[in-house]
């Protein structure tokens, strides 16, 4: 599976990226920075949404993220600034701020590690400013229609949500949403 995974994704961003550079070995060495070079699509699973919103839990687009309806859920786009198609790493701006009541958390600036499948973010909010941390595990799609990959929650994603709203609605493996690479695609 995790072969698959790779395979898919690595395809995506060589083929949008070599656009960028050049050559497929130019591309392969290839490392951008500070430009928006595309997005990555997210799509928060239905049945994460629907809690969402039953726990009164309301997400926002920061630092230059979108956010809009899609599907009957949510979908966000991150610019991508940066990519290394060498240890197939992929970075981004923006971000997701979740607020219900004073209890808040924003997660931001995440980095999709293909070699390790996983996306880390910067997370600060009620509990305090906790830095880069794995949030999700990148697996293989269930609802191809929803994305190309799905990201199910790692334990410190579940449990920092559980801690900071209150809930103990969110647990490790447990589906979160869905996220498509678009190299080159208009922001």
């Amino acid at each position: 599976m995790k072969k698959t995974i790779l395979a898919l994704l690595a395809l995506v961003l060589t083929a949008g990226m070599t656009g960028l550079v050049g050559s497929p070995a130019e591309a392969a060495t290839a490392q951008r920075s500070s430009t928006k070079v595309g997005y990555t699509r997210v799509v928060v699973a239905p049945a994460v949404y629907d809690l969402i919103g039953t726990a009164g839990i309301t997400p926002a687009p920061v630092q230059g993220a979108k956010a809009g309806a899609f599907k009957g859920t949510l979908a966000a786009k991150f610019p991508i600034t940066g990519y290394r198609l060498r240890g197939l790493r992929i970075k981004h701006s923006g971000g997701l701020n979740l607020s219900a009541g004073s209890a808040t958390i924003t997660v931001s600036r995440f980095n999709i590690d293909l070699a390790r499948l996983r996306v880390s973010g910067r997370v600060n909010g009620t509990v305090g400013n906790v830095g880069r941390v794995d949030l999700f595990k990148v697996r293989a799609s269930d609802r191809r229609d929803l994305g190309a990959v799905k990201l199910t929650l790692t334990k410190t994603a579940a449990d920092a949500l559980n801690a900071t709203f209150g809930v103990n609605a969110f647990a490790e493996n447990a589906t979160f949403g869905y996220a498509t690479p678009k190299p080159l695609s208009r922001f």
